[in-house]
């Protein structure tokens, strides 16, 4: 009964009259059957996404994710897909107050469009291909997920940005302490060569240094007296003088 009234809500193209209220069901990290519609809008909510999936095509299930993509079906996703409510935090983009899944598009808001009172749940293990309608009405066909492994790998890493963030904190500071540590080492050797350049420059002034001279051997100091009334310099003191005298006077 179910499948003759989806069928006739098709054929009706558009002219199906819903029997309630469109209504959210619950927060999950796969689609499951359902396809992405074409209703992409920046201004996307319940009230944008609720027609795309039921004027002219009768689907009976919606969900919203990124904020801005609509997707349509006729069947929940498996249970096993459930996750908590607070993973679909991201606000729609044409009403806050409503969730459009996450931001990068791996949990989705899932809602009833009303068409029918009770929709049936994907089987467990169910994969979902997603549809994309390009502008010129064809559609492409990519595969969007599919385990539950794979649902909660995106869950937990939809990219450790703390860890990423951390790593590139350490690298920097691994960098900075290896310049700063060669800059220390560079500027300690520049000092020493510095250091034993002087005393190299030292011990061979000191070598080559002459010593002071002694005028009693610079031949000119003899031609000048050293101070006034000081004794002749040209008498030469270095050596006794023979004087004769009388030993009886």
């Amino acid at each position: 009964m179910k499948a003759f009234h989806s069928a006739l809500l098709v054929a009706l193209a558009g002219l199906a009259t819903a029997i309630e209220d469109a209504s959210y069901y619950g927060c999950y990290s796969s689609a499951g059957m359902m396809t992405e519609s074409i209703a992409k809008d920046t201004f996307m909510a319940v009230g944008a996404c609720r027609p795309a999936c039921t004027n002219g095509t009768g689907f009976a299930v919606m969900a919203m994710t990124k904020g801005t993509s609509c997707w349509c079906g006729n069947t929940f996703p498996a249970k096993s897909y459930r996750v908590d409510d607070t993973k679909c935090k991201q606000p729609c983009g044409g009403y806050d107050k409503e969730m459009c899944g996450s931001r990068l598009g791996e949990y989705f808001s899932v809602y009833k469009t009303g068409l029918e009172k009770d929709p049936d749940t994907d089987p467990e293990g169910s994969s979902s291909a997603s549809k994309t309608s390009t502008s010129s009405g064809t559609s492409s066909t990519s595969l969007t997920s599919t385990t539950t492994s794979s649902a909660s790998d995106g869950g937990s890493g939809a990219v450790n940005k703390a860890g990423v963030a951390a790593g590139a904190v350490i690298g920097v500071l691994a960098i900075i302490t290896i310049a700063v540590g060669f800059w220390v080492f560079l500027r300690k050797r520049r000092r020493q060569k510095v250091e034993e350049e002087y005393r190299k420059s030292a011990a061979v002034r000191g070598f080559v240094q002459k010593p002071a001279s002694d005028h009693r051997l610079d031949p000119g100091m003899v031609q000048r007296r050293d101070s006034v009334g000081s004794i002749a310099d040209n008498q030469d003191y270095s050596r006794r003088i023979l004087k004769v005298t009388n030993p009886d006077g």
